[in-house]
C-alpha cells in the first residue's frame, strides 16, 4: 500500500480497511477470528497507528468487526441493520416519496409472504402468533400499534429464511415505520390491520403460498387507501425516523 503518493485520492486508512475487508471476504480471516493488534497491523501495512485506528473504525461501522474489549477486535458477519442505515440514508437523500416506498413494498411483501408460507419454522410461526396477540391488545395504543405492525412485517421477512431478502427489506422497514405511524394517528386502521395479519399468518401456518401472497398484497394496498383517505400526501419526500429501532 503506497501511503505517500499524494496523487492517490484514496486515503491510507480506507486503503487499509479495503485490504482487511478483502482478506475477510476471501476467507483468509474468518468470523470469530481475532484481528491483530494496532501495533502489529501498523507494522504489517507500514502505516501509523492512527491510520490503523481510522481503518478499523470504518470496518466497525460496516459490522465486519466488533469490539469484544478495548483491545480485542474480532471479525463478525454484518447484520441487516448495518447496511440498512446507509441504504435508508441514501434513499432519503434521493428524495424518494411515500409513493415510491409503497410501490417497493407492493413488489416485496407478497413475495415475502409466499416464501414465508413455504419456509417458516414452527418457532417463527409462534412468534407471528405472539405478535398477533400483542397487536390485538394494543389496538387503541397508536404508537405501539405502529411498532407491532412494523415488527409483523419483519417477522414475515425473517420467516422466508432467506438472508438476501432480510437484508434488502430492512431499509424499507426503517423508512416505512413513520408512514404507518402517521396513518394510525389519522384514522382507525386497527381492525383491518389485524384481520389482514390474521389471514396472512393463517395462510403461512397451512403452507398456502398463494393465499399468503394475496393477503399481503391486499394489506399493503389497504395502506394506500387509508393513506389517501386520511388526506396524507402520497407524494411527499420520505423522512427518516430519528433514532428509532425495533
Amino acid at each position: 500500500m503506497n501511503t505517500h503518493d499524494t496523487l492517490d485520492p484514496v486515503p491510507a486508512y480506507r486503503q487499509l480497511a479495503d485490504q482487511i475487508a478483502d482478506q475477510i471476504l476471501a476467507g483468509e480471516i474468518l468470523p470469530g477470528n481475532q484481528l491483530p493488534s494496532e501495533t502489529v497491523l501498523a507494522q504489517t501495512f507500514g502505516v501509523h497507528r492512527s491510520t490503523v485506528r481510522e481503518g478499523i473504525r470504518l470496518l466497525e461501522e460496516t459490522g465486519m468487526l466488533r469490539r469484544k474489549s478495548q483491545k480485542r477486535l474480532v471479525v463478525s458477519v454484518p447484520d441487516g441493520t448495518h447496511l440498512a442505515g446507509r441504504t435508508a440514508q441514501a434513499l432519503v437523500m434521493q428524495q424518494i416519496t411515500v409513493r415510491d416506498l409503497y410501490q417497493a413494498n407492493v413488489a416485496f411483501d407478497p413475495v415475502l409472504a409466499g416464501l414465508a408460507a413455504a419456509n417458516a419454522s414452527g418457532t417463527q410461526i409462534t412468534r407471528l402468533h405472539r405478535n398477533l396477540r400483542e397487536t390485538r391488545l394494543a389496538a387503541k395504543d397508536l404508537e405501539q400499534l405502529a411498532v407491532l405492525d412494523a415488527e409483523f412485517h419483519l417477522l414475515v421477512c425473517e420467516a422466508t429464511n432467506n438472508p438476501i431478502f432480510q437484508t434488502m427489506r430492512q431499509p424499507l422497514h426503517d423508512l416505512f415505520l413513520p408512514m404507518v405511524s402517521d396513518l394510525v394517528h389519522q384514522i382507525d386502521t386497527s381492525g383491518r390491520m389485524i384481520t389482514a395479519h390474521e389471514k396472512i399468518v393463517a395462510a403461512i401456518e397451512v403452507r398456502d403460498e398463494i393465499e399468503a401472497a394475496a393477503w399481503a398484497r391486499r394489506h399493503i394496498e389497504d395502506f394506500k387507501r387509508g393513506y389517501l383517505k386520511a388526506a396524507l400526501d402520497f407524494d411527499k419526500p420520505v423522512k427518516m425516523a430519528r433514532m428509532r429501532h425495533l
